[in-house]
């Protein structure tokens, strides 16, 4: 009698645990578990380049291009560079920023700076040499539900990284001269001859006097044989 009791016991406890599962299963069905697909979005890394340096006292630069494959804005989430000789190690050096904001279907550059030990990680036959290959790691705290999260990291080698150049920009400046004023007026006479039609005579201006006609040596013998002649006879009669 005992053990049927007891078998009656542990038959009930077992289908009354079997039906609080069961009940709890279908009460959370539909209430915020299943994320609809459109809302999965990705981030992935599109370009990874390096920066011209700004300061020699600082590490390498680079500029991370990351796109936001997803209906909504991303912000906030960390970016993680490591530099090292081979693969990466938990003691390579690092740094790790906070992205910005990324609209929908958008895309940023976030910059990464590395601290400045990356230059001189090795020794290759007495020349000191610097990383060798940079490990981007982009929503590296997995704060995001992606739908593709082996897509947020990836290995580079330095020399397959192109580097951004800075074009320089020449500006021409024109200078205008004005030119120098003399100080020195030109004085203009005016033309004072008369004009070559007009008639003398009606003009104002007074003419001179012909000259006297000149008289022949032998008019005063003349006149004074013709004074002596009586009665005026001419003498060559």
């Amino acid at each position: 009698m005992y053990r049927t009791s007891f078998s009656v016991k542990a038959l009930n406890t077992a289908i009354l645990f079997i039906a609080f599962v069961t009940i709890g299963i279908v009460a959370c069905q539909g209430q915020g578990f299943i994320v609809p697909p459109d809302d999965i979005g990705d981030l992935e890394i599109v370009e990874v380049k390096q920066l011209p340096v700004v300061d020699q006292s600082c590490g390498p630069r680079f500029g991370i291009v990351i796109a936001n494959k997803s209906n909504r804005c991303v912000e906030d989430f960390h970016v993680t560079a490591i530099g090292s000789l081979g693969q990466a190690l938990p003691h390579s050096p690092r740094t790790t920023v906070v992205a910005g904001q990324i609209p929908a279907n958008g895309a940023l550059q976030v910059e990464v700076s590395l601290p400045i030990e990356t230059l001189a990680m090795g020794n290759r036959g007495g020349l000191i040499i610097g990383l060798q290959h940079l490990t981007v790691i982009i929503d590296s705290w997995d704060e995001f539900f992606e739908c593709n999260e082996f897509n947020n990291r990836k290995c580079f080698s330095m020399d397959s990284l192109p580097i951004e150049t800075v074009e320089a920009v020449t500006v021409e400046t024109v200078t205008e001269v004005a030119p120098a004023t003399s100080s020195q007026q030109t004085t203009v006479q005016p033309n004072t001859a008369p004009p070559a039609n007009v008639d003398p005579q009606t003009s104002g201006i007074n003419q001179p006097a012909p000259a006297a006609t000149a008289v022949s040596p032998q008019d005063p013998l003349r006149s004074a044989i013709e004074q002596i002649t009586p009665n005026g006879n001419n003498p060559s009669q």
